[in-house]
């Protein structure tokens, strides 16, 4: 069981409930088992689902964007843009050596070009990500995969760079539209890691854009822990959570039994009115933590909710991009 997280204090509170006499018995058989064979894709469900996939990205897109940004910002072109403190590993060539002259700190002089960005994407593979509470619905996993390979297509159209942050810390790169699929490929391919599930931010240059697409179970002390050093880079973040509908409401009537994709105990759950109550009280104060969290880091956060029409998160999130609605890139 994850320590620590809203599910695990749900399951504790919700166990101690039936321990002292709640009507709710785990010796007699419930009326509902989701299986994991019918919640969890293969990776062979993922590789046969990947055109279909690809072509919704496609889509959409063409409903997000009709034309090009073209915001200035630091790059190799031949204009000065600003000056700013050298970083650690900063290569001593990069160093303006006059304007450092001036103070005692080391400066760079930084250039402008138009039209160039690189976005470094980040897709949650975590066990919670793979459930849809519907057949019909997609799984978290395959929604996030669904908005990042959007926002990777309307960015390699334009001439621009994609970076994936993978599991195993590794950064792989892509430009043109033709690499779209190999990005794709690489993304839904990607396996959760047990050391550590969040990318390292040391890892994404200045000036760059990073999405991270994730419903945002986690503890909320390792999750702050994380942001708050994602804000310290002097770079640009935008978070996506991806929610299942029936997340923020538990609607299942009847008797139901969960079973963990993380490594928590199963939990069979009446749908009565303490369990339904002490759920959204917990999901409730895991959003206004994670609202509040980002606000104070700086840091936008978009909500999407995986029966909705994924255009209009994106279009939301393309504009934060685009520079249409971030006062942090003006």
């Amino acid at each position: 069981m994850v320590k620590d997280s809203w599910w695990s204090q749900f399951l504790q509170k919700t166990l101690h409930e039936n321990s002292q006499g709640s009507s709710t018995s785990t010796s007699s058989r419930p009326d509902h088992t989701t299986s994991l064979d019918s919640i969890v894709p293969s990776s062979e469900h993922l590789a046969q689902s990947l055109p279909d996939l690809l072509l919704a990205s496609h889509r959409i897109a063409r409903t997000v964007l009709a034309g090009s940004h073209g915001c200035k910002r630091s790059g190799q072109g031949s204009q000065f843009w600003q000056y700013r403190h050298a970083l650690p590993g900063e290569s001593i060539q990069a160093i303006d050596w006059r304007k450092s002259a001036q103070s005692n700190k080391a400066y760079v002089k930084e250039t402008e070009e138009e039209n160039t960005q690189t976005l470094y994407l980040w897709c949650d593979v975590s066990g919670s990500m793979q459930w849809h509470s519907r057949p019909e619905l997609p799984t978290k996993q395959n929604r996030a995969f669904l908005l990042g390979l959007t926002l990777s297509s309307l960015l390699l159209s334009g001439g621009e760079r994609v970076k994936l942050l993978l599991p195993n810390q590794q950064i792989t790169s892509f430009r043109g539209t033709h690499q779209l699929y190999p990005l794709a490929e690489q993304l839904t391919q990607s396996e959760a890691s047990s050391a550590n599930p969040f990318p390292m931010p040391e890892y994404v240059s200045p000036h760059a854009w990073t999405v991270l697409i994730s419903d945002f179970l986690y503890p909320y002390e390792k999750l702050a822990e994380f942001l708050k050093q994602m804000a310290q880079r002097p770079s640009n973040i935008l978070l996506i959570q991806v929610t299942d509908p029936a997340e923020k409401e538990l609607p299942f009537k009847g008797r139901i039994q969960f079973t963990g994709l993380e490594g928590e105990e199963g939990l069979i759950l009446s749908n009565n009115k303490q369990s339904s109550a002490n759920y959204k009280e917990l999901w409730t104060d895991h959003q206004h933590k994670l609202k509040r969290l980002s606000q104070n880091v700086g840091i936008p956060m978009l909500c999407d909710f995986s029966d909705r029409n994924a255009a209009q998160i994106l279009l939301q999130a393309w504009n934060i991009l685009s520079n249409k609605s971030n006062s942090r890139l003006t």
